[in-house]
């Protein structure tokens, strides 16, 4: 799915053109609209754009001095003008700065929407030819200094920044980043590894996500980033000293406005790894910059939520840990730092249960009970120790995913509480294995529950702003999705088009509207987000087959008999 904006001071001009682009469902677009040149600034900041479709004569600021803006934040986005004026002047400049075509206002509807499909053609094609992932994988050679990733993993584990930085091992090390400056966090975890995809694989698939975003990060964006326990990419961006951008009249940075454009980017990166790897990554942002000093315990809120998207089996996933939302709430996670191979078995464990998988839960836990058995007859306390360690386990699991009350009465929990080491390791492996295959089909009835959820969110979303913004990007943003994938998400879980929806829901609310007599049908046209009036009855005669004025007559008819 691609993004079309339009732009266009005259709304019926605007509405007609949605209206057109909207019935061409084999174009498959996410349609936006502006009113003016600083509307559609508002929305190319906020949201990655693909095509725009703009008039190049507007008041205040024109079409060409709009283009400066949106390739300044969308290089490779097409720019279609539409005029009125067969002017020189005009399109030479446009000519000059690359714009995509450049159509009269008085050409058919066919002439405008085949240099819309033309752009989107070329932007496939472009992407197919893209060298991007060919070369991230040849700058893996050129991998960032061993001792930058062990000073950023310690970072990460919560070593203090001024000892890392005082000790000889580190002192003087080489940084693009300021010490003195706060950061901005960004997590990314690949959603799904193919079964039995190797190490080798996995390793250069992570490398290759990791510099597809660093091709993608702007100039204005400096960054270091390290891969995390083989399995997470965690990036430490600061804004570029050199850059006006994202800076206020007292040069403090507008960290939200950053973040925005952040995700933007994001999305590109996600579309790219679909595309070209066939793989699905999702990325959590931290609560804007953080300390350096922080950066750990942010670093532990973030694994938390990331965990608990895990949980919920959502894919695509772009998290704004400075956005609160209902669906999301986690606390800091408390996590100890294991470093032997018990405590990484452990961690697998964890996995495997996060994931559903009975089958290799099972696998883990029987070889952990194996090695604790093994551990005790060595060291008791030590044996007990990590006895109680696997224990949490399922402990912090069940109170971390609120197991329903199924799984309560099936399980005798009173086994938590034993101070002492099993006498009856036999009962106590049966336990543990069936706890564990409770928790993995509770996990595949949670992911499904979740998604319902998710569904309820969206429409109510839906219902409750009929008459503001229902592009797909802004509902995207509300559940934390990839706008793209979450249209083929919502048409896997529904079987039907997010639009479809949308319209449904608008008619069914000018049809309520519309028997109260005393609201004027202009009004009602301004209420569901129609600027121009015209377009609502053209709307409204597409869903019900009738004009809102024949709707009401009717309903006088009815009335009277």
């Amino acid at each position: 799915m691609h993004r079309l904006l339009i732009v266009d001071d005259e709304p019926a001009i605007v509405e007609g053109l949605v209206q057109m682009f909207q019935e061409r469902e084999e174009l498959d677009l996410d349609i936006c609209k502006a009113y003016s040149a600083f509307e559609a600034i508002e929305i190319i900041k906020k949201t990655k754009i693909d095509v725009v479709l703009s008039d190049i004569r507007m008041p205040e600021k024109n079409g060409l001095q709009l283009m400066d803006e949106i390739l300044f934040y969308w290089p490779s986005c097409k720019i279609i003008f539409l005029t009125g004026h067969n002017e020189f002047d005009y399109v030479y400049t446009a000519i000059q700065k690359n714009v995509e075509s450049y159509i009269l206002k008085t050409e058919e509807d066919k002439v405008v929407i085949g240099a819309v499909t033309n752009a989107l053609s070329k932007i496939e094609d472009e992407l197919m030819n893209n060298d991007l992932v060919d070369k991230a994988r040849k700058q893996m050679l050129v991998m960032a200094p061993l001792l930058n990733k062990e000073m950023f993993e310690a970072l990460l584990l919560g070593e203090n920044v001024a000892d890392l930085l005082s000790e000889d091992l580190f002192a003087g090390q080489a940084l693009k980043l300021k010490g003195d400056a706060p950061v901005l966090i960004l997590v990314g975890k690949m959603d799904c590894w193919p079964e039995g995809m190797s190490y080798a694989n996995k390793r250069n698939t992570l490398y290759s996500v990791r510099n597809l975003v660093e091709q993608y990060l702007p100039s204005s964006m400096i960054n270091e980033d390290i891969v995390y326990e083989n399995s997470t990419i965690v990036w430490f961006i600061q804004l570029n000293s050199d850059t006006d951008r994202f800076r206020s009249e007292d040069d403090a940075i507008d960290w939200g406005g950053l973040v925005t454009y952040l995700k933007g980017i994001l999305e590109s990166v996600q579309n790219a790894c679909r595309d070209l790897l066939q793989m699905d990554v999702s990325f959590i942002i931290s609560r804007g910059a953080v300390e350096w000093d922080s950066i750990h315990k942010e670093f532990e809120l973030m694994k938390a939520m990331m965990k608990k998207r895990s949980a919920a089996g959502l894919k695509m996933t772009i998290m704004d840990l400075g956005m609160t939302n209902e669906f999301f709430k986690v606390e800091p996670a408390k996590v100890s730092a294991y470093s032997d191979e018990f405590s990484k078995k452990l961690r697998l464990l964890e996995k495997r249960l996060d994931e559903g998988d009975v089958q290799q839960a099972e696998i883990v836990s029987r070889d952990l009970i194996n090695s604790l058995k093994d551990e005790i007859a060595q060291n008791y306390l030590v044996g007990l120790e990590r006895y109680y360690m696997f224990v949490l386990v399922f402990l912090a699991y069940i109170n971390g995913q609120n197991i329903t009350e199924r799984i309560k009465e099936h399980s005798h929990f009173e086994n938590f509480a034993m101070m002492d080491i099993p006498g009856d390791w036999l009962t106590t492996e049966a336990f543990y294995l069936e706890l564990g295959k409770q928790i993995c089909m509770e996990k595949k009835e949670q992911v499904d529950k979740g998604e319902n959820l998710l569904v309820e969110r969206i429409h109510r979303f839906i219902n409750e702003n009929l008459g503001g913004d229902l592009s797909l990007a802004r509902i995207a943003e509300v559940v934390y999705f990839n706008p793209s994938y979450l249209s083929r998400f919502y048409k896997q879980l529904t079987g039907r088009n997010l639009s479809d929806y949308i319209n449904s829901a608008k008619a069914e609310a000018a049809v309520s509207m519309l028997e109260d007599m005393q609201v004027k049908i202009n009004e009602i046209a301004l209420k569901l987000g129609f600027e121009s009036p015209s377009y609502f009855t053209a709307f409204f005669r597409k869903m019900k087959e009738m004009s809102p004025q024949e709707f009401r007559d009717a309903i006088i008819h009815k009335t009277r008999k």
